[in-house]
């Protein structure tokens, strides 16, 4: 479809649709503007609406009492009654009135519409009142809104959309507001009559605006939350997913699935339109994005009852399509067996395409057999359904059709509840792929691309685990199926990349992807809120995201509820030690945490168990710079930032609302050492010195040993927390540590009197790497779970 020269140029805007049951309530239309307010008002917002609730069914009830005046009469009180309690429960008096005027004309009207056979101007009022009422609810939050029936721009000729027509119409109706509110479903045709666009035409009504106005997106607001598998009203382990290839989203509304229908996809086929399926009851989760480009197959599972065949010659002067559209109706054109073509339509319409083909002198044999059918869109297609044939002949298979991309099962009967579910776990059981982007490649980044190489053999029964970003400050590799035993040479054939490539990267990658930040970069950690919304969860060691500043750190738990995604940061504190998975699961069970302590620098560990008093520290110091157990400036290290920080960690995980500041810290550094250049330290590291000695004098005559320590205390819920050296007595869980080692000691309800300890390695590439693949192994289980709950127990 080529747009004219004045539709390309509009400025780029969003279009919303909600259907009739987002808008069945006055709670439903306050939350429906909920939405609309909360998008980003700096777009030109468009939205589409269908009629109330179930209006639509009580005005074709109407209608058709037409020739029966006390029982239609009987009919539109009802439904005026009905509708004038949603306007009064949606608005205050004042407001309501001026709706109510306009209704009470619209009613009045119908009869005159009715004995003129308008039938198409009765079928509008569901959708103007609509309009109408959600225009007045959003004026009435202070924003500027505009009702618009769509029959005066939307020119709808021989069943087309007249581009031009409509695009100068729209034009000239367009004013400053900031809300434009659209009736769906109506339109005119090219004498001016109205029209309807069909059973969940409100759809086409939205992607044709979208088309007009040059949408950016065009989200369909329906009542569940994404493109699933299989109807989750039926199958209950069907799967949502996030991104469906333009191609197979067309095949769903072909073949009648309930959330993509038969023309609403063809405005937007070849723009640069985004179409989102989202819940309005459930809007904080994202939803799913039908892809035209750069989207892999997934699998689909739908159902069409009471349907029956047409069988003519494979030369007809006609296709399925364009029955559809005289129809109105999907007519599937199945897989070609033989020298004739079977299309499958629904049974009620059988007798008007047997009189259209007529009229086209197309001879076509009705098979009069009611059948249900079952259809698989295939994710590839070499893809074997051998898995489910049993069981489907088992329950009586009339007709088979298979071609490259779906598989169709006719039967007489519908599957039984149970079968469908058993269908769909088999069909959908298959090995699911996790794409892994590793950014970071220093020591610890090319330990955990070495432990991949093996976990990737390891789980390959299990997960297809497919490496297709590597990155660090410099360069980046971005391609599918990264060979991970070469990594270092594909990233050396790499190019630099900035946050936008990267980005437009992930949001193509379909299906479950996971990023795993090595970096120390903080920078890179405020992206984070834009890879989750392209789909990625987050496995992190690096600490700069969890101890961003509190409404940056937000910013973040937003994105990941708001696109259910997950942010494992288990090695951030502690390495390895699974301390942070451990609060979890204490707070899972109820207990409560009183008190968090413990040695969480690994390097200052060492320095503290080395250091005797014989020797002066700074000589400590220059032996583990040496063994690079320090940063490259050790003072960084001396200062206690990192312990501050991997603490206010720990804080976080509670969910205390904590800032780096609120943690009182007391550097082992002396003041003003942290001044200038590490030569500046040296000569001045007697400061240290003789600090240190004096600390340790003390502590040996009372008994104790020097330990750098982390505490966070609650009580009466306020948290008090510090870094200091301490003077620990030797029977405390603090004092028996080998060099390097963390220790976490968790004071709660369940462990008051002895507290839990956990202790172990705080630092180290293998230890850090380990914990990265501990992080991801969750993810994986839960992946494979969704998947296969068999599969599941591979990885126990």
């Amino acid at each position: 479809m080529q747009l004219q020269p004045t539709q390309k140029q509009r400025q780029l805007a969003q279009v919303h649709k909600f259907g009739g049951s987002s808008l069945a309530t006055a709670e439903r239309f306050a939350a429906v503007a909920d939405i609309i307010t909360q998008q980003d008002q700096t777009l030109p917002i468009w939205v589409v609406v269908s009629a109330p609730g179930d209006t639509t069914d009580a005005l074709l009830h109407i209608i058709a009492k037409a020739e029966q005046p006390a029982a239609c009469n009987s009919a539109v009180m009802a439904l005026q009654q009905q509708l004038t309690a949603l306007v009064s429960n949606t608005l205050g008096p004042a407001a309501a009135q001026q709706v109510l005027t306009q209704l009470q004309h619209w009613v009045a009207e119908i009869p005159d519409a009715l004995a003129q056979h308008k039938f198409n101007d009765v079928l509008a009022i569901g959708e103007r009142l609509s309009a109408l009422l959600l225009s007045e609810v959003l004026r009435q939050r202070a924003f500027s809104a505009l009702a618009i029936d769509a029959r005066e721009f939307l020119r709808i000729k021989h069943y087309q959309p007249d581009w031009p027509t409509s695009a100068e119409l729209l034009t000239e109706l367009s004013q400053d507001a900031a809300i434009y509110v659209v009736t769906g479903y109506i339109a005119r045709d090219d004498n001016g009559h109205s029209i309807t666009l069909g059973r969940n035409g409100s759809d086409y009504s939205a992607t044709l605006l979208g088309a007009l106005v040059n949408a950016a997106t065009v989200t369909i607001w329906t009542d569940v939350k994404a493109i699933y598998s299989a109807d989750p009203r039926k199958v209950k382990r069907a799967v949502p997913y996030q991104h469906v290839s333009w191609s197979q989203a067309c095949q769903l509304a072909q073949l009648g699935n309930p959330v993509l229908h038969a023309r609403t996809l063809s405005p937007l086929t070849n723009t640069n339109t985004a179409l989102v399926v989202r819940s309005s009851y459930e809007p904080q989760y994202a939803g799913c994005r039908v892809m035209q480009q750069d989207a892999s197959q997934q699998g689909f599972l739908t159902e069409l009852s009471d349907v029956t065949l047409l069988t003519l010659h494979q030369e007809a002067a006609v296709t399925a399509a364009e029955l559809a559209l005289d129809l109105q109706q999907p007519v599937v054109a199945l897989p070609q067996q033989g020298e004739n073509v079977s299309w499958l339509l629904p049974t009620v319409c059988a007798e008007r395409a047997l009189g259209y083909l007529d009229e086209l002198n197309i001879n076509a044999v009705w098979d009069t057999q009611r059948y249900y059918a079952l259809a698989y869109l295939k994710p590839y297609s070499h893809f074997s359904v051998n898995v489910v044939e049993p069981l489907l002949q088992g329950q009586g298979v009339l007709h088979r059709y298979e071609n490259a991309q779906q598989v169709i099962w006719l039967l007489a009967e519908p599957l039984a509840a149970d079968v469908l579910e058993d269908v769909h776990h088999r069909l959908l059981q298959a090995r699911p792929v996790l794409k892994v982007i590793v950014a970071g490649t220093g020591n610890v980044g090319a330990e955990f691309l070495a432990m991949l190489s093996a976990q990737q053999q390891r789980l390959a029964t299990v997960v297809q685990l497919e490496l297709v970003a590597v990155l660090n400050s410099r360069q980046a590799v971005l391609e599918h199926n990264i060979d991970i035993g070469n990594w270092s040479d594909a990233l050396a054939k790499g190019s630099r990349w900035d946050h936008k490539i990267l980005t437009t990267y992930l949001n193509a990658l379909p299906g479950a992807k996971v990023l795993i930040d090595i970096t120390p970069s903080r920078s890179f950690a405020t992206l984070y809120p834009t890879m989750i919304a392209a789909g990625c969860d987050i496995v992190s060691a690096n600490k700069q995201g969890v101890t961003l500043p509190g409404a940056e750190y937000q910013l973040i738990r937003q994105a990941l509820a708001m696109h259910q995604r997950q942010w494992l940061s288990n090695t951030t504190c502690g390495a390895g030690i699974p301390v942070q998975r451990t609060l979890h699961e204490l707070l899972d069970a109820g207990d409560e945490i009183i008190e968090i302590s413990g040695i969480f620098s690994g390097t200052l560990s060492w320095l503290l168990c080395q250091f005797d008093g014989s020797t002066r520290f700074s000589d400590f110091v220059l032996q583990a710079q040496a063994g690079r157990l320090t940063e490259p400036d050790p003072r960084d290290d001396l200062s206690g930032t990192d312990v501050q920080r991997k603490l206010l960690v720990l804080a976080r995980e509670l969910g205390l609302a904590l800032e780096l500041d609120d943690i009182v810290l007391q550097p082992l550094l002396p003041q003003g050492l942290e001044q200038g250049s590490w030569q500046d330290f040296w000569s001045h590291r007697t400061q240290l010195d003789d600090a240190m000695a004096q600390q340790y004098r003390q502590a040996k005559q009372d008994g104790k040993v020097l330990r750098y320590v982390a505490s966070l205390a609650l009580h009466n819920g306020k948290a008090v927390a510090k870094v200091a050296l301490e003077h620990v007595c030797t029977a405390h869980a603090l004092a028996a540590i080998a060099p390097c080692d963390n220790v976490f000691v968790i004071r709660s309800k369940w462990y008051s009197d002895n507290p839990l300890v956990l202790k172990g390695p705080g630092a180290g590439r293998v230890v850090t790497a380990g914990g990265l693949h501990a992080d991801l192994a969750v993810l994986i289980k839960q992946l494979v779970a969704k998947a296969s709950l068999p599969a599941a127990t591979a990885l126990t």
